[in-house]
């Protein structure tokens, strides 16, 4: 706009220039209409001029408008937004924590079924071990229905050593073991007589009846041929429970239960046994042939009973009757009437007869003897040279009569050392059998003891006279001892009596 009217103005004083030689009216009425004209345009210009600006300002107030709307609608979609995204985080933080729960629900969940697991492998370790141990122990226990028995623990087993990923049939060996019960307790309750092939002495096959009491008693007899009966004994105290047939049964036990037995083939209701089963089931003990054996062969059972500890313990006590007996026979080689032998001594000593008096001790071997006949070598000397020789006559006698005196002491104290031993190692025994049979039957326990004090009192039967002897021999000792020291000292003052 400024470079028109600037144009117009350089217009009009260029026509100014131009008309200023014509008319000054004419020419200022040209200017003035040049003006005019100029006016007019620079109004129509501007008019235009405004009505853009208009409608510019309509377009930026238009503008503005929509970007306010615009501004508006986006500041509510952000606000939308905002609480979209914290209805999400909110979701989000609610689901973490129900993922942490859930995680720590199913660590739970897998700990619980990790502890049930172990619990049930624990369970089953358990019922294998006792599957086993009764299958371990069936051998031990008496042999009816044993073929039925040792099939069904066998099953059992099998059962609970379950292949790699797969569960034991925990429920099917449970119900095999319990079968295996019911029967060992079926069997306690038969009372029959049955035909049925059995084996006799030497392997020989027959068939025979057989008796059965339970678990009680078992007695069989051959049909025919020999007509040989026999019962089920077991075949030791504490060195095992093995079941063996017996027929070399004591005094007219096998012909009476031969007796009984064809009774109970017959069907008789009620038949006589020769024997108390109550006793008998434990051990059978006195219905053997041997039972009433020699001393020496009783000797032997019972040495074998004790134990290997019997064999220190009868070594202590003989070694130590040897050494009494040779110190009984020294002391009675070595002992003599001191007073008798001091008074003859003395005769010859206050005559001045030396050398019959070492000839006089030469001739017996005793200590007083040699202590004397030390003096006797001294004798023409003075006091200190005798005195001095019979102390040192003493110091070698003193000893070799205490010789073995304290191993005697020793010994004697040692014995009942053993026997506790033997004791404590027939116990252990003793208990190591009660853990595998029970404490059902009392003769196992009570022979079991017995068995295992044979040493305690075969460790006091040799400590309790070796320890007498041993005092008796002290007091022998002692009394040799004061009789040589008496003597010296006797024959010393008579002799010197100055000193």
């Amino acid at each position: 706009m400024n470079r028109l009217a600037i144009a117009a103005l350089s217009a009009m004083l260029a026509a100014g220039s131009v008309l200023a030689k014509e008319d000054p009216d004419a020419i200022k009425r040209k200017a003035l209409e040049d003006i005019r004209r100029e006016l007019t345009s620079l109004e129509n210009l501007k008019a235009e001029k405004l009505e853009a600006l208009e409608k510019k300002e309509a377009e930026r107030w238009d503008t503005r408008y929509r970007n306010a709307a615009h501004a508006k609608e986006n500041e509510e979609k952000s606000r939308s937004l905002e609480e979209k995204y914290g209805r999400l985080a909110s979701d989000l933080t609610r689901l973490e924590e129900e993922l942490v729960k859930a995680r720590n629900e199913a660590k739970d969940k897998a700990d619980e079924a990790a502890a049930i697991q172990s619990g049930w492998d624990a369970f089953n370790a358990t019922i294998k071990r006792v599957v086993d141990g009764a299958a371990e122990n069936l051998s031990l226990d008496v042999p009816v229905a044993l073929e039925d028995r040792t099939l069904r623990l066998s099953r059992a087993g099998d059962l609970l050593a379950a292949k790699s990923g797969s569960q034991p049939a925990t429920q099917d060996a449970l119900s095999a073991f319990l079968d295996v019960s019911l029967i060992r307790l079926d069997q306690t309750l038969i009372q029959s007589v049955a035909s049925r092939q059995a084996v006799f002495a030497g392997g020989r096959p027959a068939e025979a009846w057989r008796l059965q009491l339970g678990t009680v008693f078992v007695g069989e007899l051959e049909k025919s041929g020999k007509g040989e009966s026999q019962i089920l004994l077991r075949t030791g105290n504490l060195q095992g429970k093995t079941f063996v047939w017996r027929e070399d049964l004591a005094q007219d036990y096998n012909r009476l239960l031969a007796a009984s037995i064809s009774d109970a083939s017959q069907g008789k209701t009620s038949v006589n046994l020769p024997m108390d089963v109550l006793q008998y089931k434990s051990l059978g003990s006195g219905f053997v042939k041997g039972e009433e054996e020699s001393l020496s062969k009783r000797f032997a059972s019972w040495f074998k009973g004790g134990g290997v500890t019997l064999y220190p313990l009868f070594a202590v006590g003989i070694i130590a009757l040897l050494m009494i007996a040779e110190r009984l026979i020294y002391f009675a080689r070595k002992n003599t009437n001191a007073r008798a032998f001091t008074a003859r001594f003395l005769q010859l000593a206050e005559s001045r007869r030396w050398q019959e008096a070492r000839d006089l001790c030469s001739k017996s071997g005793s200590a007083l003897a040699r202590t004397l006949g030390a003096l006797a070598a001294h004798g023409e000397q003075s006091r200190d040279s005798a005195e001095k020789a019979v102390r040192e006559a003493m110091l070698r006698e003193v000893p070799a009569l205490e010789k073995r005196l304290p191993l005697i002491a020793a010994m004697g104290a040692a014995a009942p050392l053993l026997g506790l031993l033997g004791t404590v190692s027939g116990l252990v025994t003793l208990f190591k059998v009660l853990n595998q049979l029970g404490a059902n039957d009392p003769k196992v326990l009570a022979g079991g003891i017995s068995e295992a004090l044979i040493n305690t009192e075969t460790g006091l039967a040799i400590a309790i006279p070796v320890l007498l002897l041993h005092g008796f021999l002290n007091e022998k000792l002692d009394t040799m001892n004061a009789a040589l020291s008496s003597a010296a000292l006797e024959t010393l003052n008579k002799i010197w009596p100055k000193g």
